[in-house]
């Protein structure tokens, strides 16, 4: 049997640098997840250019990051590094309370409030900053 389907190459890593405007200082790094079957070698970067504000998420290198967080002069106020969220530099720790219940109020029900429950963690850096995160 022959196969007409062919598969798309996979998408090469390149360094963090704005497509468009072709900065890399002027980046604010958003996420660093690592790419499971890459042994640590691979991540995906997200971040956004602070000169163009174009958003742009890829893989790269680990190193290359690496050496791009050396040289980057923002980062978000919150940063998820793996599975981790990052905020004063440190890794969010979980608090011992959660949000069992959000109500919102919607014009076509009528003036009663609508509940809806969602499965989250509350996660606190030592600042004293805090995050509600989905589970």
């Amino acid at each position: 049997m022959s196969s007409s389907y062919s598969r798309r190459p996979l998408p090469q890593p390149r360094q963090p640098q704005c497509e468009a405007c072709g900065t890399e200082h002027q980046l604010t790094i958003h996420a660093i997840t690592a790419i499971g079957a890459a042994g640590g070698d691979l991540v995906t970067i997200s971040y956004t250019c602070n000169d163009c504000n174009r958003f742009q998420e890829h893989t790269a290198y680990a190193t290359d990051v690496a050496a791009a967080l050396n040289q980057v002069r923002w980062m978000a106020k919150v940063v998820l590094f793996g599975d981790d969220y990052i905020h004063c530099g440190f890794p969010m720790e979980e608090a011992e309370f959660e949000v069992e219940r959000l109500c919102y109020r919607s014009s076509r029900s009528g003036s009663g409030l609508n509940a809806v429950s969602l499965p989250t963690r509350v996660l606190r850096c030592h600042c004293g900053f805090q995050l509600e995160v989905p589970e």
